[in-house]
């Protein structure tokens, strides 16, 4: 084989050589585990009228400059969130308003607990307790 058949068919290679490659490294991507800030807190939406978030027992005001990230970590904007309740991870700014929010796939949301007073399981529990007081 010459050194022109040689180029010609590296030429007609390339292409499909760095789509392939492309197409592999977008994979890996996607597949990688999400990171949350170390100040994330874990909790669940319970219902929420934009620009207002009840998480937990807690109502956020989503503040200024305020992202919501759904679970393919792309931003979305609040109008989209449909679901009235939705486990999630957030961070609060210094005003105490909602800074981030992340919503969670079921794998994530299997890692990352909730806290015990979030938990809906551990109040029935507490509810079934009662105080003993009659």
């Amino acid at each position: 084989m010459g050194t022109h058949a040689r180029m010609l068919t590296l030429r007609t290679l390339f292409p499909f050589l760095l789509i392939a490659g492309l197409t592999a490294m977008l994979i890996s991507v996607s597949d990688a585990a999400r990171t949350f800030p170390a100040n994330a807190q874990r909790g669940e939406i319970k219902a929420h009228q934009y620009p207002y978030y009840t998480i937990g027992k807690v109502t956020y005001r989503m503040g200024a400059g305020g992202r919501i990230y759904n679970e393919q970590n792309m931003i979305v904007m609040p109008a989209s969130v449909l679901q009235n309740t939705a486990h999630v991870m957030y961070t609060v700014d210094l005003g105490g308003n909602l800074h981030r929010m992340w919503l969670l796939t079921p794998a994530e949301a299997a890692i990352h607990k909730l806290p015990k007073s979030d938990d809906p399981k551990e109040e029935k529990k507490k509810e079934g307790q009662g105080l003993g007081r009659d």
